[in-house]
């Protein structure tokens, strides 16, 4: 793409993937979305967050038998970086 055009799709169409789609720059299969999303959050993770062990000892210390679930707006791949990372 060009410089700038992630951009502006975003703006027009509210995230760069979605405007990707509805402009016909990106093919609508669940392959090729999954591939696009694995690049676009393949970033440096450590770079970005650090270990932190206070957290870590909280999050071991729950009760295992407790089902957990972790919310967010990134793909699955990612988030289990960034739980890694920490």
């Amino acid at each position: 793409l060009p410089e700038g055009k992630a951009y502006e799709l975003y703006k027009t169409h509210g995230t760069a993937l979605r405007g990707l789609l509805a402009e016909g720059l990106m093919e609508n299969e669940e392959s090729a979305i999954d591939d696009y999303l694995k690049d676009v959050h393949d970033v440096p993770i450590h770079k970005h967050l650090s270990q932190d062990d206070r957290l870590r000892e909280m999050l071991l210390a729950i009760d295992p038998s407790i089902p957990k679930f972790i919310f967010t707006a990134s793909v699955r791949h990612h988030a289990e970086r960034c739980l890694k990372a920490l």
